[in-house]
């Protein structure tokens, strides 16, 4: 994992010197984009800047109780010539590129990921798979350039980390993660709310998700797959379940014993599908390539992708067609 000095020194020198910042989060936002770009919205409003963000999708439910007063603002509603510089957190290719060609060459781009992206287009760019978490680029970022961390800066970014770590439990996890989860609470971090208002307030709707997540599940013998499916019926029924429900139905699937990897299908659009990948270092799976070769991508341990079509039921198990 590299020190990325002088990249922060130029992220430090772009944020004091622009007037007017947008920053990104990812379609779906999960707790690692949420934490990474609230953190980093309420830095650049103490250097007196403008800074919005944008997403296309509202901001998610799971975090209200935390955030209640942030808002995510869709790109089409904005003038993207009246911003200086751009920052994507965890959204580099999963929203940030569908809007990459409207930002003119003179503008600033930065690029904050730790999912594998090939190519990337930006003034700055840290794409580091080394790190668990956009959150914890965003912390080394921060005690680089010595900034002080507001309890709410402190918050949002271990909701991240812990949000992509699996409660510092998956592969992901280094020892530097959890001197940066550490950090955090010291710096006043609200451990206990996050805990109770994200990761344990399960509504009884989230626990029929995973309960038929599971029920569901079959496993392929040749090659060690636990796989199940979410249909848009469940998540209509369901009442639209967030992001992080999800995921942790498809880590759940992965803990079932004698499985090499699961894989979850959900309906994410009418004519939509998203598999979300999941796996263990000692069970000896890549299942990012896995996800490469439907078109995503992601980690070694965890992966997704996204396929046209619908989940149905048949004689056979689930199939999107």
């Amino acid at each position: 994992m590299r020190e990325y000095l002088t990249e922060f020194r130029n992220i430090d020198y772009v944020i004091r010197n622009a007037e007017k910042i947008l920053l990104f989060a990812h379609t779906r936002p999960d707790s690692d984009t949420v934490g990474a770009n609230i953190a980093l919205q309420e830095h650049i409003e103490t250097l007196g800047k403008q800074v919005d963000i944008a997403c296309q999708d509202v901001f998610p439910e799971f975090a209200k109780a935390l955030f209640p007063s942030t808002k995510f603002i869709t790109p089409d509603q904005l003038d993207f010539g009246e911003y200086d510089a751009f920052i994507a957190s965890d959204s580099v290719n999963r929203g940030f590129h569908a809007v990459r060609n409207r930002i003119s060459e003179e503008k600033v781009v930065i690029l904050i990921d730790h999912h594998p992206i090939e190519d990337p287009e930006g003034d700055v760019i840290i794409i580091d798979t080394g790190f668990s978490s956009a959150c914890e680029i965003v912390y080394r970022y921060f005690e680089f350039a010595n900034v002080r961390l507001s309890h709410r800066m402190a918050t949002a970014l271990l909701l991240g980390i812990l949000g992509d770590t699996g409660n510092l439990q998956h592969s992901s996890t280094t020892p530097a993660t959890f001197s940066a989860a550490a950090a955090l609470i010291r710096s006043g971090a609200q451990l206990p709310k996050i805990t109770n208002d994200v990761f344990s307030n399960n509504k009884i709707s989230t626990l029929k998700l995973w309960g038929r997540a599971l029920s569901r599940a079959r496993i392929n013998p040749q090659n060690g797959m636990i796989y199940s499916a979410i249909t848009g019926r469940d998540i209509e029924e369901l009442g639209n379940p967030s992001t992080e429900d999800l995921y942790i139905a498809s880590a759940l699937l992965n803990n079932v014993p004698d499985s090499r990897f699961s894989l979850l299908f959900y309906q994410i659009s009418p004519d939509s599908v998203r598999g979300s990948l999941r796996t263990e270092p000692h069970k000896g799976v890549d299942v990012s390539a896995i996800a490469q070769s439907l078109g995503g991508g992601g980690h070694k341990y965890a992966s997704g992708f996204e396929i046209p079509g619908r989940i149905v039921e048949t004689e056979n198990g689930w199939e999107v067609r």
